[in-house]
């Protein structure tokens, strides 16, 4: 027996392990193992020490009650600690030969590394599970049949599942697109042949939402090396293919849009104004060929002026856009053509870009000239008309004042001189003459009147200012409306030509205010501003409509502005803001105008 005791000893020694005995009272009453050595315990036979020594005070209660179920005859096994170092324990009854407990016999192993494994295990996966949760993109384990392991919630979200357990164990191909399955196949046989792989594919969900992932998918493999998972990390990129999409349906609009327009179109560098691309509108304006065109400058094929362009591209640069700008384009083997040129500044490959618009307007320029010169000479023949017609209404004036002025005069006198003839002889017929005299001196005040209609004498003998004051008493007289004539400048001198202008211009404003204003005073002003000559009519009437300065019935108005034009000045006609209207007329300055010679 003790041979065989000495051999256990040895034995137990060599172990990491612990044995130990107690009486009934937990006396500990021996000890063995290399477990003891990281204690700094020796082995063998104990007197006095109790299983509370060697036992962590918080583990007592566990120790103990392990112990005494020893005692009762059954085994217990416990984990406790003690010197720093973890402990798992098995205890069970010590029988006499008799059968009787007689104490307990203890087994012991030091865990310390093994718990501290599995603790660093479970810390490592609760991070992954942290990790795997709360990944934003789709994180799917697939085995080898192609069915779902696992997904994290996030992945959950994108195929629309409440839950793993509605994917688990489900072929994941279920939620690819029909499209996109074949390819999504090819991507499973590579991962697990040991290739990582990549995929772009659309997805439905379980409530039929269509998405569009990538993936980056690596085969998973066990301790022993082989492949037991594909780990795929997705992420939603319907936005970006949305995107996409929109972008290539916008360039594909562009390039339609660039390439059928009507107008002349360039897309040029602005570095340097490299044409990167031309329409065809282009090419034909300026009769080159695309080939031509594309690398040239624009200042090398004299499309813009070199002179002209680092002002433009600085504008454009500054704020985005330059319109109309007025050139001259070169055209090979033709003409030159006036264009407008309109660029905007775009973003091209990662270049500062210029979108170029040019309008031809070489036809709109010419038939613009041609009208300006139609209508100069329109306004030529105008004034050469009124011209006419002044000169030929002041030769009737002269013709009816002097000859049948003096014809009806010198009839008055011969009618007066009958008249006393005949009051000494023919009474009855004295009467009668004394009648007639006076139809004839009616006569020659209508004849007088309407001489002075056609162009009054005064005009001419005594000028603009005399003429005026005469056309304003008559107009009081004729009317009752209350008409008052100024020459603001006593030393205005003015030409014939002149002078006609602003008398027939008055007289057209006092019949339109007579006709349509409703007025019960004007003021005639005539002076001197700035060294021009300056008309200005102003009555207190009703006011005259912006209408009524252009409409159809303002011919009286386009007459006086024809008069002011053609001897270049500027008539304007305005409602007042305290009422009534206003008529203004500017002339250039008096040097310009020849002084009126003499009648």
């Amino acid at each position: 027996m003790g041979i065989g005791a000495d051999h256990f000893s040895r034995l137990v020694a060599q172990l990491p392990v612990i044995v130990w005995s107690t009486d009934t009272k937990l006396h500990v009453t021996s000890r063995y193992g290399g477990g003891l050595a990281p204690f700094g315990l020796a082995a063998g036979p104990l007197e006095g020490s109790h299983i509370a020594d060697f036992t962590d005070p918080n583990d007592l209660a566990t120790v103990r009650a392990a112990h005494q179920t020893a005692l009762r005859g059954e085994s217990a096994s416990y984990e406790t600690r003690f010197g720093g170092r973890t402990l798992t324990a098995t205890v069970d009854p010590l029988l006499d030969g008799s059968g009787d407990v007689i104490g307990v016999v203890g087994f012991a192993v030091d865990v310390t590394e093994r718990r501290q494994v599995e603790s660093a295990l479970r810390e490592s996966e609760a991070r992954l599970r942290t990790i795997f949760n709360s990944e934003p993109e789709c994180v799917t384990l697939i085995d080898q049949q192609g069915r779902v392991m696992e997904m994290n919630p996030a992945g959950l979200a994108m195929v629309e599942a409440d839950s793993i357990d509605g994917l688990r164990r489900r072929p994941v191909v279920d939620v690819v697109a029909p499209e996109h399955r074949a390819a999504f196949s090819q991507l499973h046989r590579r991962v697990f042949a040991g290739e990582p792989a990549t995929l772009e594919f659309e997805i439905i969900g379980l409530r039929g939402k269509r998405s569009w992932l990538a993936t980056n998918a690596v085969p998973l493999r066990d301790s022993s090396g082989a492949i037991y998972a594909l780990l795929g990390i997705a992420r939603d990129i319907s936005r970006r293919r949305i995107a996409e999409r929109a972008l290539v349906e916008s360039e594909e609009r562009f390039c339609k849009a660039f390439y059928a327009n009507a107008l002349p179109l360039t897309i040029t560098r602005m570095t340097d104004g490299m044409i990167l691309d031309a329409n065809v509108a282009l090419t034909t304006l300026i009769n080159r060929s695309r080939d031509e065109v594309i690398g040239q400058t624009t200042v090398a094929l004299g499309i813009i002026d070199a002179t002209h362009r680092a002002a433009v591209i600085e504008t454009l640069k500054r704020t985005g856009t330059v319109s109309d700008i007025a050139l001259e384009i070169r055209t090979k083997g033709g003409l030159p053509r006036t264009g407008l040129l309109s660029l905007v500044r775009i973003e091209l490959g990662g270049q500062d870009c210029a979108l170029g618009t040019y309008r031809d307007i070489t036809e709109a320029k010419r038939a613009e000239e041609q009208l300006r010169a139609s209508r100069a000479a329109l306004r030529s023949l105008a004034t050469r008309q009124q011209d006419i017609r002044e000169d030929e209404r002041t030769r009737i004036a002269r013709e009816i004042h002097d000859s049948l002025g003096q014809a009806l005069t010198a009839l008055k006198l011969q009618l007066a001189a009958a008249q006393d003839a005949a009051f000494r002889e023919a009474p009855a017929l004295s009467g009668r003459l004394h009648e007639t005299a006076a139809m004839v001196d009616d006569l020659v005040k209508s004849v007088r009147r309407l001489a002075n209609e056609l162009r009054p004498p005064i005009l001419d003998q005594l000028g603009l200012p005399a003429a005026l004051e005469w056309l304003a008493q008559d107009f009081s007289r004729r009317t009752g409306i209350d008409c008052k004539a100024a020459i603001l400048a006593s030393q205005v001198s003015i030409n014939s030509e002149l002078g006609t202008a602003l008398f027939r211009i008055v007289q057209e404003a006092l019949t339109n205010v007579l006709r349509h204003a409703g007025a019960t005073h004007v003021s005639i002003e005539l002076g001197l501003k700035s060294g021009c000559v300056t008309l200005e009519i102003n009555d207190d009437g009703r006011g005259i409509t912006e209408a009524g300065t252009t409409g159809p019935s303002s011919l009286g108005i386009l007459g006086m502005r024809e008069r002011a034009a053609a001897l270049g000045g500027v008539l304007a006609v305005a409602p007042r803001q305290e009422g009534g209207t206003r008529v203004e007329a500017w002339f250039p300055p008096l040097s310009e105008h020849p002084p009126m010679s003499a009648p």
